[in-house]
């Protein structure tokens, strides 16, 4: 493992090494190959353990707006660029996932400027068709109509109606029974997830999808187009609904996860896609107190701590620790029941500080 005295080297020559990779061509060795042409070329899930139906792979490839090739997969929400690919396909930290590249490409020549160079949309806000979906859901959840997703999220999730209200979660029965312009999710009925800013507005909405229309959509969770908003790197679910502790602030994988948390009396943030976490951390390293992070334990999730370690490290933030969970923590909530946040507490005096030196492979869990 490099020593974090090796760090600053690393990120003079990133960009130079993020230039130097074809992720088209790094995508076909580690994923397998891949299906279509040009904009409409599409790639194998590279997320460890993720169902690939064989009907519609679910990541592509584009440029944004500095000319960096990136990837999306638009079944789990897991992005990033190179080095996050290698990261998560390969089971790497990302230091590793660096060193990885490097010996692939040399030291480094810089190829020809990315071909598909484009400019991508100006961040906008929610559309007011956005709202009104999210709204007409919201009020669905509740209705009959609604009862088995109701059911779902109060049994199988542990989520309380006072977490549900707070966070406006509703219920979208499907295009066929509720009518939405085009650019909403229109895969199925599913569970509308609002994604809030730091002043508690909505934002934002993900449609999560349940176990028979994922399997069908090849996808979780469904998003907007672009022309009815941008989706943020983080949501801060609201926790008006109980006297939080002051501190720590959980940062969660999903806004599930972080209701889990604030149901269980903590702040907490939700990131969401682990491979936006290096982008994210800007955000978080503005949080007054120490920050926990919980994220899946997986290796999209190891990923997405080493990052954020070392991301925040560097902005100065000193107090972040590690939590040591199985999986993820609505799965824990769903193992423990009523006993749920005490062992949350008992965990999370039990983290781990973590450094940029002791980010392994599951980076200090």
């Amino acid at each position: 493992m490099r020593s974090a005295a090796a760090a600053p080297t690393m990120s003079r020559d990133l960009a130079a090494l993020l230039a130097s990779v074809d992720l088209e061509a790094l995508a076909d060795e580690l994923l397998g190959g891949h299906r279509g042409t040009g904009r409409s070329a599409v790639w194998p899930s590279p997320v460890p353990g993720h169902p690939q139906t064989g009907k519609s792979p679910p990541m592509s490839i584009f440029t944004d707006r500095r000319g960096v090739q990136r990837w999306t997969c638009w079944a789990t929400g897991t992005s990033g660029t190179a080095i996050d690919l290698v990261a998560v396909a390969r089971g790497l930290d990302v230091a590793d996932a660096i060193r990885w590249l490097e010996q692939r490409h040399g030291r480094f020549d810089p190829p020809a400027p990315p071909r598909r160079a484009r400019t991508p949309p100006p961040r906008v806000g929610p559309s007011a068709e956005l709202l009104g979906y999210v709204a007409a859901c919201r009020q669905r959840l509740w209705d009959p109509e609604g009862a088995a997703a109701l059911r779902w999220l109060h049994v199988t999730r542990r989520l309380s109606t006072a977490v549900l209200h707070a966070n406006q979660i509703g219920f979208d029965p499907g295009p066929q029974r509720l009518w939405r312009p085009s650019g909403l999710p229109r895969q199925g009925a599913g569970i509308v997830i609002p994604t809030f800013d730091r002043a508690g507005t909505v934002v934002y909405a993900q449609t999560r999808y349940r176990r028979g229309v994922a399997a069908a959509s090849g996808r979780k969770y469904d998003n907007p187009s672009a022309r009815h908003g941008t989706k943020p790197r983080l949501s801060w679910p609201c926790d008006d609904l109980t006297t939080a502790v002051s501190a720590p602030t959980l940062v969660c994988e999903g806004v599930i996860d972080a209701m889990t948390v604030i149901g269980a009396g903590y702040q907490a943030v939700a990131l969401l896609a682990a491979g936006d976490a290096s982008s994210a951390a800007a955000e978080l390293a503005v949080i007054d107190g120490p920050l926990v992070l919980a994220v899946d334990n997986d290796a999209a999730g190891a990923a997405a701590v080493c990052a954020l370690v070392a991301t925040l490290t560097a902005a100065g933030h000193t107090s972040v620790a590690t939590l040591r969970v199985p999986a993820d923590l609505n799965e824990l909530a769903q193992r423990c029941g009523q006993t749920f946040p005490a062992v949350l507490r008992a965990v999370v005096r039990g983290c781990r500080p973590a450094t940029p030196e002791r980010s392994g492979p599951v980076c200090g869990r």
